[in-house]
């Protein structure tokens, strides 16, 4: 499932409407992008208390159980992204996967911690586990200057959608796994993110010889902020519906 939501959909189409499966992940709570149809439940999808439940059960419940449910039975991811009809063992082995995750994370600590200590693991791994995968995957790409940029040329779209954030903090690249250099990420993704550092210079300095935009943020504060502000933005109604 990440192959084909990551590698085919994510990194060919960045934030290409209808093509990069990242921007309809739940379209009926979010909207990130002008390619999403606007509903009224977006209109709130800015409100601090919105984010951090959508965040907490983005990972655990959405990606690892609804989005990999659907994909399985439809053959296509978030309806961008063909999966191939899988071989009734794979099939099983998948799916049987995907039920020793739930029982593991939901089930089991039931039969053997009381109820209240039971309850904390059943959500919080999970829950704590999602927020920083959502934020650090979010702030990446959603934002004003990323969301609504294109061009025809592979690499410079790369480029202008992606946006790097606290080059110079360590904290940044440990808790991001390297994902704040994001702009060399998605021009190397195969390369080991401990050698994107190194990279970064370089690349800046190529964009700004070809006009590209080079996106960058001071760190985790000011990268979440401009996140929010697009949050903020995509909740309004459209001129255009009106």
């Amino acid at each position: 499932m990440w192959y084909h939501q990551h590698v085919v959909g994510h990194h060919v189409y960045t934030n290409i409407g209808h093509k990069d499966p990242d921007l309809a992940h739940a379209p009926q709570l979010m909207r990130e992008h002008e390619s999403i149809k606007w509903r009224t439940s977006h209109l709130n999808q800015a409100r601090l208390s919105n984010m951090i439940f959508v965040w907490s059960i983005a990972s655990g419940i959405g990606l690892n159980i609804l989005n990999d449910a659907r994909a399985t039975i439809k053959l296509s991811y978030n309806n961008v992204v063909s999966c191939e009809k899988p071989s009734m063992l794979r099939l099983g082995a998948h799916i049987g996967g995907r039920i020793l995750y739930i029982y593991c994370m939901h089930v089991w600590p039931f039969f053997y911690f009381p109820h209240w200590k039971a309850w904390i693991w059943a959500i919080a791994p999970n829950a704590l586990f999602s927020v920083c995968f959502m934020v650090n995957s979010q702030i990446n790409h959603l934002n004003d200057s990323c969301a609504h940029a294109s061009d025809t040329n592979f690499f410079k779209h790369q480029a202008a959608t992606a946006q790097n954030f606290g080059k110079d903090s360590l904290f940044c690249y440990y808790f991001s796994g390297g994902l704040n250099y994001q702009i060399e990420h998605h021009l190397f993704p195969n390369l080991n993110h401990c050698h994107l550092p190194a990279l970064s210079s370089g690349v800046k300095k190529i964009c700004e010889k070809h006009g590209v935009p080079y996106n960058y943020v001071s760190g985790y504060r000011e990268a979440i902020s401009k996140h929010f502000e697009h949050t903020a933005s995509m909740a309004s109604k459209p001129l255009s519906d009106e």
